[in-house]
């Protein structure tokens, strides 16, 4: 009988501690799958329809997409080249964080409390990002790797969609840092984690 234990959260804890209840049905021994059926099973509201599913048909609420285009990249010597990249769905074992600054100039007041703000804008959005490659039956977790590198190694902003992005109308970011690394004895489990600043044509502002 296959061993339907698949304990990302553990994997989470060991890569980034992080404690985090996730569970996904299936071990990441090569076994075959189990004769599970998740269908019927209705465990959130309609308000959290799952934007796609994973491999084994879970749902996967908040996923993000790297959309495709023409996108800068420099070439070994150091010129620009424009190469064209398709599509891309973050692996679904995927966490984001995000935070902003805000541009606000205090002054003190002489014989008074408290002080006067003037808020003269926004910084970028930060997004921090942490997950996990995992093997799957029709890609494995390098393939997976060799696609965020391509993204990682680009010199441009390009664009994103997902419900968490569209909240905070972010369309477009970059990548600012990236760190990934190998788990012991764990050859189809890669944890990744980088650092997206959202990006806005100032043109389309004006």
């Amino acid at each position: 009988m296959a061993d339907i234990r698949y304990e990302v959260s553990q994997l989470f804890q060991a890569a980034f501690g992080i404690n985090s209840p996730i569970f996904i049905t299936e071990s990441f021994k090569k076994q075959q799958p189990a004769g599970i059926s998740f269908g019927g099973l209705e465990t959130l509201p309609e308000y959290y329809a799952p934007e796609a599913t994973s491999w084994m048909g879970t749902p996967i609420v908040f996923s993000a997409k790297f959309l495709g285009g023409s996108y800068k990249r420099f070439k070994p010597n150091g010129e620009i080249e424009s190469i064209p990249m398709a599509d891309f769905q973050l692996p679904p074992a995927t966490m984001f964080s995000f935070r902003r600054a805000h541009n606000v100039t205090r002054t003190n007041l002489l014989g008074a409390n408290g002080t006067v703000k003037e808020i003269y804008g926004f910084d970028d959005w930060i997004i921090d990002v942490r997950g996990l490659c995992l093997d799957e039956p029709t890609r494995s977790a390098h393939d997976q790797l060799d696609e965020l590198l391509k993204w990682e190694e680009l010199a441009d902003s390009f664009g994103v969609s997902g419900k968490l992005f569209e909240q905070r109308k972010i369309a477009r970011v970059c990548v600012a840092d990236w760190s990934d690394n190998l788990q012991q004895a764990s050859p189809g489990v890669i944890p990744f984690q980088f650092q997206l600043f959202s990006d806005e044509a100032i043109e389309l502002v004006l």
